[in-house]
């Protein structure tokens, strides 16, 4: 291997392990090789040395004092543009500082989050005993899927707070509308940037297998290369890439699904990749949006009869010690009813061991972030909870049209990405579609492999890395300069 970490992925027996090298322990080799999974470095070693020099500035960005002190920062730019915001594209949001933990989390402004497993009629009594009426409309109550709530009251997050837990002493399980960034904090100035492709993409031969990307939906309008060509992007799940405002640059997480995308077209060349946009301006959604959209996910794939991941590359943490509760019962639910469904979330960019939620539910495949020569990437978040983790600093993959960054910034020369553009980006958001792809690919090439079954042979006597679970390499990365 170079120093850059070109390599291929060897698979041996049934399927093997990677060959691996975790500081202080020695390779790890299974079996000899049945098969070759070949992602090798495209890039030149000039176009490579300039990566470099980005993916530094990511992984700063991500991890450093200085990196916590922008998203901040712009987190209040994020929260000012969704204050302004007309009508279905905006989310206004509130920041809160758990009393407990000191972590803090974005709420949505006013709201709570109700399990309705009682009669919803008596539960709508008691929340409007305390000052709230019912925002938009519940899930539909029929026995395919849980019932979950939105409530509003003219309220601070303070009060809030206290009545979310006035409420679960009287058996109410409610808790404020967690807004879920994707990643949690939101990624600073961890900008993509522009770099070499892939080339164009290979001709295959389709297999029923489906991943689900619950994600900020795929950009509209086809790619010259071919890449992505025939993904399933429905009314409503295409990216808006610029809406707040409509300005001529991309919004705060615009091309974040198209980048996951490609990176599961990449591993997985022949599987089907349905997109499920749980956001709206800025990469915004709350924990309700991705209870909906991880169950709407889960029922097409019942419906369809393929086996199928979804990737949710996103996360929050707990609010006063309560995980999201529609999150929850969603998870819950596709557990318990669709066998045929498996879950993978990005263990988030928090750098620390505080569980991450849907990461963090059981039957959830946490994946963590590692760098090009597989050490654990400084800002991954970490902990018993993660299953596995492979490479998250500096991926390639697709991108979309437009200009970046999002507001015109005197530390960030602007950044043009064309029609069939491809960017360089670093976070556990990009580790999680490779795990969901080589489950997806193992499904493709041996038909009847169930994804959990995929899963098991997939981390099979991979070596361990405390706090990361699982470790395999998958695409090459780039080293930060």
């Amino acid at each position: 291997m170079d120093r850059f970490g070109r390599r291929q992925l060897l698979l041996g027996g049934a399927l093997g392990a990677a060959a691996v090298v975790i500081p202080g322990r020695a390779a790890a080799v299974a079996g000899p090789a049945a098969a070759v999974w070949d992602y090798p470095e495209h890039r030149s070693a000039a176009q490579l040395e300039a990566d470099s020099a980005g993916v530094g500035r990511q992984v700063e960005a991500l991890s450093s004092a200085r990196g916590r002190d922008r998203a901040g920062q712009i987190i209040d730019r994020i929260r000012a543009r969704q204050d302004a915001a007309p009508g279905p594209d905006g989310l206004p949001f509130d920041r809160y500082r758990s009393p407990g933990s000191g972590t803090e989390v974005l709420i949505a402004r006013g709201q709570l989050t109700v399990r309705l497993d009682e009669p919803a009629a008596d539960a709508a009594a008691r929340l409007a005993s305390f000052g709230y009426t019912p925002a938009g409309h519940p899930t539909p109550q029929r026995a395919s899927r849980p019932r979950t709530g939105v409530f509003h009251a003219g309220k601070g997050p303070a009060q809030l707070a206290q009545d979310a837990v006035r409420l679960r002493k009287q058996g109410i399980d409610a808790a404020m509308n967690l807004v879920v960034p994707l990643g949690h904090t939101i990624k600073a100035d961890d900008y993509p940037l522009a770099t070499q492709g892939w080339g164009p993409a290979p001709a295959v031969t389709p297999a029923a297998v489906r991943v689900a990307l619950v994600d900020t939906g795929i950009a509209a309008g086809a790619r010259g290369d071919g890449w992505l060509s025939d993904a399933v992007v429905g009314p409503g799940h295409a990216d808006p890439l610029d809406v707040l405002p409509a300005a001529g640059r991309l919004d705060w997480g615009a091309g974040h699904g198209t980048f996951t995308a490609g990176i599961v077209r990449r591993v997985a060349p022949r599987c089907e990749i349905v997109a499920y946009r749980f956001t709206r301006g800025d990469g915004l959604g709350t924990d309700a949006d991705v209870a909906e959209m991880l169950l709407r996910a889960a029922a097409d794939a019942h419906q369809a009869g393929v086996p199928t991941v979804i990737n949710a590359s996103l996360g929050t943490p707990a609010v006063d010690g309560v995980p999201p509760p529609a999150m929850r019962a969603a998870v819950e639910f596709i557990g318990a009813n669709h066998p045929e469904v498996l879950i993978v979330a990005s263990a988030g960019n928090m750098g620390s061991a505080e569980p991450m939620f849907p990461a963090a539910f059981g039957g959830v495949v946490a994946v963590g972030a590692l760098t090009h020569d597989l050490r654990a990437a400084p800002f991954s978040s970490h902990g018993p909870w993660l299953r596995c983790s492979t490479v998250g600093v500096g991926v390639v993959s697709t991108f979309v049209p437009g200009v970046s960054p999002p507001e015109p910034d005197p530390h960030h020369p602007d950044r043009v990405f064309g029609a069939d553009g491809w960017a360089l980006w670093s976070g556990t958001s990009f580790s999680a579609p490779q795990i969901s792809g080589a489950v997806a690919r193992l499904c493709c090439d041996r038909p009847g492999l169930s994804p959990h079954a995929a899963l098991d042979m997939l981390l099979a006597d991979r070596p361990r890395l405390p706090g990361y679970g699982r470790v395999l390499r998958l695409l090459p990365g780039t080293p930060a300069a």
